[in-house]
C-alpha cells in the first residue's frame, strides 16, 4: 500500500469520530424539534376555544337584547364560566330579555346578567312551526341530568296484540292482556329539543333536588300526536345526546326490538362494538380513546 493511500486511510479514520457525533448531534435537534412541535401543539389545542355569547357593545341596565348586540366569542374551555351562554339555541332563549346589570362590550353575557322574566315565557322560545308538549320519562337518562336545550332521542316500548286477540275493555283486563302480547321496543323520534326540565326552562338553574320525570318538548303536532299515543300505550324512555350531535339513523336501519329478534340483534351489535371510539371526560378535555374486545 503507498504512503499517500495509507495517509488518506489515516486521516478517515481521525474525522470518523466526528462525522459520527454530527449525525448524532442533527438527530439530536431533529428529536428536539420534534418535542418541541408536540408540545407547541398540545398547548395550542388547550388553548382552542369554544363560542361563547359575549357583547358587541355596552349594554346598560334593564335593555331588551337583541342580535346587534351581542357576538360570539372564542374562549379556552377552562376559562367559560359555569352560567356562559352557548349555541344557537340558547341564543334564541336570551333575544328579548332585559339585561339585570349593564354589560360592557367584550364581557361574556351570563344567565346571570339576564332578568328572571322573558318577555313572552315559554312560548317565546319555541320554534317556529312547532309546540311544547310535556311528556313523562320513565326509562332511559335521569331527566334530573337532563338540561333546557338538550337534545334526546326517544324510544318507546309497546305491547302488541298477538292476532284474533281482542283488546282489553277495562283497567283490570289490561294486566293480562299484556302478559299474553309481544312486547316490541322502537325508536319513536330522534334529535328533540329539550324546552324545560319540570318547571325549568330558558337556562334557570335547575334544583339538584329535582325527581320528577316531566320533560316539555319541541314538537310538530303530528310528533306530539305520535309521542302522546306511544305514551299512552306504552313506556316511553329518553336517550341523551352528545351535544352538538345532529346525525340520524335512516328508518331502515332502525332495529324493532322484540323477544324473536333479540339474539340477531345481540350478535350485530357485539360485532358492531368490538372496535369503537369512547370520550372520556379529563377535567375540561375530553379525548377520544379507541377500545377493542379482543
Amino acid at each position: 500500500m503507498h504512503a499517500r493511500e495509507i495517509g488518506l486511510l489515516l486521516t478517515m479514520k481521525n474525522k470518523f469520530p466526528l462525522i459520527v457525533a454530527l449525525i448524532i448531534g442533527v438527530g439530536a435537534l431533529l428529536a428536539i424539534r420534534q418535542y418541541v412541535n408536540k408540545m407547541e401543539q398540545e398547548a395550542a389545542a388547550k388553548l382552542k376555544g369554544e363560542l361563547v355569547v359575549a357583547a358587541s357593545v355596552d349594554i346598560p341596565a334593564g335593555t331588551e337584547l337583541t342580535m346587534q348586540m351581542i357576538s360570539p366569542k372564542e374562549v379556552p374551555p377552562q376559562f367559560i364560566p359555569a352560567q356562559a351562554i352557548q349555541g344557537s339555541d340558547q341564543v334564541k332563549q336570551i333575544l328579548g330579555r332585559k339585561a339585570r346589570v349593564a354589560v360592557t362590550a367584550g364581557q361574556i353575557i351570563l344567565w346571570s346578567d339576564l332578568a328572571s322574566e322573558t318577555r313572552g315565557g315559554l312560548s317565546s322560545i319555541i320554534p317556529e312551526g312547532e309546540g311544547a308538549f310535556t311528556v313523562s320519562i320513565a326509562k332511559g337518562i335521569k331527566p334530573g341530568l337532563i338540561q333546557p336545550s338538550d337534545h334526546i332521542d326517544i324510544i318507546a316500548s309497546f305491547a302488541i296484540p298477538k292476532p284474533n286477540q281482542p283488546l282489553p275493555t277495562d283497567a283490570n283486563a289490561a294486566a293480562s292482556w299484556r302478559e299474553v302480547s309481544d312486547v316490541v321496543n322502537v325508536v319513536v323520534l330522534q334529535n328533540v329539543t329539550v324546552l324545560a326540565v319540570g318547571d325549568t326552562f330558558g337556562g334557570g338553574v335547575k334544583s339538584q333536588n329535582e325527581s320528577g320525570g316531566d320533560l316539555t318538548l319541541s314538537l310538530t303536532l303530528s310528533e306530539a300526536q305520535l309521542v302522546m299515543f306511544a305514551g299512552q300505550n306504552g313506556e316511553l324512555g329518553a336517550v341523551l345526546r352528545r351535544e352538538g350531535s345532529t346525525t340520524f339513523t335512516p328508518a331502515d336501519q332502525r332495529q324493532r326490538v322484540t323477544f324473536e329478534a333479540i339474539e340477531k340483534i345481540v350478535g350485530d351489535l357485539d360485532g358492531k362494538r368490538n372496535y369503537r371510539n369512547v370520550e372520556v371526560q379529563k377535567g375540561s378535555q375530553s379525548t377520544s380513546v379507541p377500545v377493542s374486545n379482543h
